[in-house]
């Protein structure tokens, strides 16, 4: 009797610990770990950008970005990170995983991403808000962007994976803000006169969704993810990322003729009269550049 009490208290013993490491997976991220996000090399020329894979070796640290609403140096923002881009982070967005299981294997099947904006009380006046988010937005402060990558157990005896080990993977978020939200927080956004809103930090909450070999499911921890949305054209300074400002300089842009070519635009000319240009005014999606 003595022993099958024994038996019978280890058998329970087990399932407890067995329930609280898919509890604990599901909400805290001991199974499934969301280490940070990370970035690849990058290498951006006139002509191209070569962006190399994360690995747990080399990956770059990549929690935080800045770019413009509308443009950075002429080339516009329509998502983010942008591969095309060379000032969008074309070489970021990657979150790095890691599975703790020792025997079986997780498929990471989904990242759910929720969006908030810091600070989002101060233009209550101007822009309708609802929990640090813009009313007209709220159908767009959630996405969920479905992955497919699979996680080997952490003592499995699998060979090395392209993330330099076999129980992590590096997962790109393309697009971490897709163009729907770039597109209505500016709409909400870019009518404010810079002197009121120069800059606006949205904070990007993301997890992950997996299911292990036995279809348990877990939910790895949270992480964070700041990015600021520059929006300063109109203020009188030409600041970084702008070109020009409609605000100073009577809203032109001038340039010297060089050897018969104008600088910033290259374009032919005889004297410097020939290089003046007008700045692209606060509201477009090529503001605060110059058009010769």
């Amino acid at each position: 009797m003595g022993t099958k009490r024994r038996g019978w208290l280890a058998a329970a013993l087990g399932a407890l610990l067995l329930m609280g490491e898919a509890r604990a997976g599901s909400t805290e991220g001991l199974v499934l770990r969301a280490v940070g996000f990370y970035k690849g090399r990058e290498s951006i020329s006139d002509d191209q950008i070569e962006c190399e894979i994360p690995t747990v070796t080399n990956a770059i640290a990549d929690g935080a970005y800045n770019i413009g609403l509308w443009n950075t140096y002429g080339v516009e923002t329509l998502f983010f990170p942008d591969a095309n881009h060379p000032f969008g982070n074309p070489c970021g967005g990657w979150i790095q995983l890691q599975s703790n299981l020792l025997q079986a294997g997780i498929t990471v099947q989904s990242i759910v991403l929720k969006y908030k904006v810091a600070g989002a009380r101060r233009f209550q006046g101007a822009v309708p808000t609802f929990d640090n988010f813009p009313t007209a937005c709220r159908q767009l402060r959630r996405a969920k962007l479905f992955a497919g990558t699979r996680l080997a157990p952490f003592n499995g005896d699998v060979p090395v994976s392209i993330s330099g080990s076999p129980n992590v993977a590096f997962v790109q978020l393309l697009p971490l803000v897709n163009p729907n939200l770039i597109y209505c927080l500016r709409g909400q956004y870019a009518p404010l006169p810079a002197t009121t809103l120069s800059s606006l930090n949205l904070v990007i909450k993301a997890y992950a969704i997996g299911v292990s070999d036995d279809n348990s499911r877990y939910r790895s921890n949270p992480i964070t993810y700041n990015l600021t949305l520059r929006h300063s054209c109109g203020n009188g300074r030409v600041d970084d990322g702008e070109f020009c400002d409609p605000a100073a300089l009577g809203n032109t842009c001038i340039g010297a003729c060089t050897a018969n070519v104008c600088t910033g635009s290259n374009l032919p000319c005889t004297t410097n009269a020939d290089c003046v240009g007008s700045c692209v005014a606060q509201g477009s999606p090529t503001e605060c550049t110059c058009i010769f």
